[in-house]
């Protein structure tokens, strides 16, 4: 899709996973709830400050920790979403992931972080993420079952067996999914929008993504995000998006900090772009919005120039 300026539309998501502090449940957690806090709130804002919104995956305790501040957050444009961390639940305190489960055990696991998770919030969710990307053919029609209308649960090239997160062959780009694979476009109405990464690559079962902490934008962010627009180009992506992710067991705070400066970085990076694509920061409820609302799709120049060729 194109803009009346002529240059295609770029829509934006910054997300951040906001689990309990390390322990048991919670080992890639934060090490406790003020830094949690302080996490949350520094990557809101700076974002914020920048012109982005935000999308907050929350575990219940996280939720209930956080709470009055959370409300603020949402009152300034945050989406407040549910990540499921099936090791911080009743029935998951063995550790396993939630794609590790079969169907039913899933099912009761999304309800039972979904009802929590709501009775805080006094809301219920409609976004979601797995930790770790963890899921299975079962994932999808059971989230949407349970009320999700979009979700950010793949990172595609992914191959992690222990955390059933394998998204090899996975669609790379925002899509309705499939009933019967996680990995195909399909005909439910719950829109993914997996995190932006290189999946052609791999080290360590890890396709290189957007995790704001995984380099400096010259040496990292820079060539994936190049190499996704190019990407977009040549096969006339119509619904074009980053995904980027992040976890509150950063320190987005402090004058100085690594992981502010590395924020920062990205932010000044993506303004950039604005000299080629109208950019479009958005929640990952927004970019569901804006899917809808450019469905069908309209004639692109990538329309236009293959009916020539």
């Amino acid at each position: 899709m194109t803009e009346s300026s002529g240059r295609p539309s770029l829509h934006v998501v910054f997300t951040m996973d906001c689990l309990p502090p390390r322990g048991h449940q919670s080992p890639d957690g934060p090490t406790d709830w003020i830094l949690s806090g302080r996490s949350i709130d520094g990557f809101c804002g700076i974002a914020r400050a920048a012109g982005f919104p935000t999308t907050l995956f929350l575990t219940p305790q996280a939720a209930a920790e956080h709470t009055p501040m959370l409300e603020d957050l949402s009152g300034l444009g945050a989406e407040l979403g549910l990540l499921v961390h099936p090791p911080s639940l009743p029935m998951g305190k063995h550790g396993h992931l939630l794609g590790r489960y079969a169907a039913a055990s899933q099912h009761q696991l999304v309800e039972t972080a979904a009802s929590a998770l709501e009775e805080v919030l006094g809301a219920q969710p409609r976004s979601v993420r797995s930790s770790m990307f963890s899921a299975s053919d079962h994932t999808y029609p059971i989230l949407f079952t349970l009320g999700f209308r979009q979700g950010s649960l793949s990172s595609p090239g992914r191959k992690v067996g222990k955390h059933a997160a394998e998204w090899v062959g996975a669609e790379t780009d925002a899509h309705y999914v499939s009933p019967e694979s996680r990995l195909l476009r399909g005909s439910i109405p719950f829109l993914e929008l997996p995190v932006t990464t290189d999946a052609g690559q791999r080290s360590g079962g890890i396709a290189p993504d957007l995790g704001v902490e995984n380099g400096t934008v010259d040496a990292f962010h820079r060539p994936l995000i190049e190499g996704q627009l190019e990407r977009f180009e040549k096969e006339c992506v119509r619904f074009r998006a980053l995904c980027f992710h992040t976890s509150n067991r950063r320190a987005y705070y402090g004058r100085g900090e690594r992981m502010v400066l590395a924020l920062e970085a990205v932010l000044e990076y993506v303004e950039g772009l604005e000299s080629r694509y109208t950019l479009v920061p958005v929640t990952l409820a927004g970019a569901h919005a804006e899917f809808r609302r450019h469905s069908p799709p309209e004639v692109s120049r990538c329309t236009i120039r293959q009916s020539r060729t």
